[in-house]
């Protein structure tokens, strides 16, 4: 194809067909070339068909133009600024977009061109990192789904601060080959009982996921952790080990020694079956004996009631 500069301009008069037929043919010149290799003409050319009033003349272009592995950066910007129907496919394919435009993107741009990002056949560390810091949900999800994302603890822990309610999300992050073992520790109670399950035999934590959790729950750090979680997460992870008959009083005497009142509080809502505020109401009265009727209520026997309201009372009079 021949093209004679002098005569783009009169491309504003052709007809749409015709205009789309060229961008394809354009396109198709570009990504068969290499940089430097006497494709002036056909960059021009590009660069007003980039401007062109109809969208499927855009839409061409940037279709053809995702298998090039050159462009301008002007050229660039506007393809991946365009509408979503032109610049969704480009952002997902371009091979000409490098990581730092990437990142840029990610970081200035709307949720969609996040998402389209975040779905590439490969991604740095460093996008991976930009769309788990600022991007939307839908683009943090295609991000952990990505096997092609290098996704590093870093990114990881970006996931859970920002999206800790997020079951699902959560489950697909441990379903990662890469997920680093630091991470475990902080989904182990975000997700449902087969995936912490899954995590157990995968990281060789246990081999029974009573006794995990268990052991887990009676760390003093992990209960600082799951302290600081949304009261949500809270009820999840007790929830579950109540399933197992792990919630017990030792769980409960660790909490108050450890100074986790939510832990405390929520673990005999728990046992209850009772809304967290009405058990975090009694509590507050800080009445010995209506907390032991509570403990009562929840099932422990006299001397373990005992145990519980001394740890109790050290706590209160702490605080």
């Amino acid at each position: 194809m021949s093209i004679d500069i002098s005569q783009m301009e009169e491309l504003r008069n052709i007809d749409q067909k015709a205009r789309e037929e060229i961008a394809r043919k354009v396109g198709r010149i570009l990504a068969r070339q290499e940089k430097g290799n006497g494709n002036e003409d056909a960059l021009q050319l590009a660069q007003l068909l980039v401007e062109d009033v109809a969208v499927s003349v855009r839409e061409a272009l940037a279709k053809e133009l995702r298998a090039c592995s050159f462009l301008p950066l002007d050229l660039v910007s506007k393809l991946s600024q365009d509408i979503d129907q032109v610049s969704m496919p480009f952002l997902v394919a371009s091979q000409a977009i490098d990581d730092a435009f990437l990142e840029e993107i990610v970081r200035s741009c709307g949720a969609n061109a996040q998402q389209a990002i975040a779905q590439r056949s490969s991604l740095s560390e460093a996008v991976s990192f930009a769309i788990s810091d600022v991007g939307s949900l839908g683009a943090v999800t295609s991000l952990i789904a990505n096997d092609g994302a290098e996704i590093s603890e870093r990114s990881c822990s970006r996931v859970v601060e920002r999206f800790p309610e997020e079951r699902s999300l959560m489950e697909k992050l441990a379903e990662r080959a890469d997920l680093p073992p630091v991470v475990v520790e902080r989904i182990i109670f975000k997700v449902s009982k087969r995936y912490g399950e899954y995590l157990s035999e995968k990281f060789g934590l246990a081999t029974d996921y009573a006794s995990y959790l268990v052991s887990m729950a009676n760390r003093q750090v992990f209960s600082r952790t799951l302290e600081m979680a949304p009261l949500s997460e809270i009820d999840n992870y007790l929830k579950q080990l109540m399933a197992i008959d792990g919630l017990t009083s030792d769980v409960l005497l660790n909490y108050l020694q450890n100074g986790n009142v939510r832990l405390f509080t929520m673990a005999v809502a728990v046992r209850l079956d009772r809304p967290y505020e009405a058990v975090e109401g009694k509590l507050a009265q800080g009445d010995k004996k209506i907390v032991a009727r509570l403990l009562e209520a929840a099932g422990f026997s006299k001397s373990v009631i005992g145990v519980l309201l001394i740890a109790y009372e050290r706590l209160i009079r702490g605080h």
